[in-house]
């Protein structure tokens, strides 16, 4: 037995720890594939078709990606039946991502989300999408540029959440709303775009099931309802007979952009018995784009600009809603406001849905251009 009787024995001892750890790590991953994305599909008798993206690690740490189907009554019958065309053991703790195919998503995702949930190596900052059509299609299509399915479609959903570009989706953040009767999930929808793969907008659910979708172009309008953020960019395409500005207006639409949007919203219950709120949006952002023969060179120009910019956000907002409304998904939560704002509310969280399609919304939104482009 070595004895340890001196501080400099300590290093040593260390060292050889560390070795050994290594050692054992380098030995677990030879015998386990790593799961990084997992489709989901409804298949014939309503059984469940599972695609697996793999990564395997052979002895010299290389590795490959390699995709696995099967089809069962159960998440975990399809896995089992995966591990049988591989040759080490599947381990999911390494789990990006998890796909559902549209016509799963339509059924309901309960049983799916309760899976992921109760399986404690899967971690709840696991993103969620559906995809338009199959999942197993998208992912088992070949890409000229994409090398690892898994990884890419981590990085494109991670991106575009940063960028405001998507609705954040985690494990998490859906079991949270699915679980409450006041608010509705939603998740990004993902296509297959000849040799890509892009965001195409956003699921709405209600109980589980996906009931409605609105396209990208409306997702940072959703993010403005649902949440306060920074940096976000926007087109814009205001009636040319509203901006009356130095030179001669053409009878065509103008385009604008804005960009670094800087956005917040309070909700105001102004009736209980509607319900009715008062949804005022405060912008800040900049002018990033017009057209070359328009100048907003004063601040009147300038404010007449911003009132237009009011307009289009305010009706683009009002028809979100408005259809949110009429297919009875409640993602943007006006159902917590409505319980945080009235207290005296009973038994709300049975009766909200029936509330929801009659809410009232007075939207406001106030935009501020802080500056016209790069040279004012």
């Amino acid at each position: 037995m070595v004895k340890l009787n001196s501080l400099k024995s300590i290093p040593l001892f260390m060292a050889i720890l560390i070795v050994l750890a290594g050692c054992a790590n380098r030995e677990i991953l030879e015998r386990t594939s790593l799961t990084t994305l997992l489709g989901y599909d409804l298949a014939e008798d309503d059984k469940l078709a599972a695609t697996a993206v793999i990564r395997q690690i052979n002895p010299d740490l290389e590795s490959k990606v390699e995709v696995q189907s099967a089809t069962e009554e159960t998440n975990r019958g399809a896995l089992m039946k995966i591990e049988l065309k591989t040759s080490k053991k599947i381990g999911v703790g390494q789990l990006r991502v998890a796909l559902f195919g549209e016509e799963l998503a339509k059924k309901g995702l309960d049983d799916s989300i309760h899976a992921l949930i109760m399986n404690p190596e899967v971690s709840n900052g696991i993103y969620l999408a559906v995809v338009e059509g199959k999942a197993n299609s998208l992912i088992e299509s070949k890409y000229k540029n994409i090398t690892d399915i898994g990884q890419h479609i981590f990085q494109l959903i991670d991106h575009n959440i940063e960028q405001n570009h998507a609705l954040s989706s985690t494990l998490h953040e859906v079991n949270r709303d699915n679980t409450t009767k006041l608010t509705n999930f939603s998740l990004p929808m993902l296509k297959k775009q000849g040799e890509f793969i892009e965001i195409s907008g956003i699921a709405l659910f209600n109980e589980g099931k996906m009931v409605g979708s609105l396209p990208s172009e409306d997702i940072l309008y959703a993010k403005m309802i649902r949440n306060d953020f920074q940096d976000g960019t926007l087109e814009l395409t205001l009636p040319s007979a509203t901006l009356k500005m130095e030179s001669t207006i053409s009878e065509e639409d103008i385009q604008i952009a804005i960009d670094s949007i800087k956005s917040t919203r309070k909700f105001k219950l102004v009736d209980t018995a509607v319900p009715e709120f008062n949804l005022t949006i405060d912008i800040e952002c900049l002018l990033q784009e017009i057209q070359s023969e328009l100048r907003v060179s004063d601040m009147k120009e300038q404010k007449n600009l911003e009132k237009q910019i009011n307009k289009k956000i305010e009706s683009e907002i009002k028809r979100i809603i408005q259809y949110s409304q009429e297919i009875d998904s409640d993602i943007f939560r006006f159902g917590e406001q409505y319980r945080a704002q009235n207290r005296q509310a009973k038994n709300i969280n049975e009766r909200w849905h029936e509330m929801y399609p009659d809410m009232k919304v007075n939207v406001t939104v106030n935009a501020k251009v802080l500056r016209d482009g790069v040279f004012q």
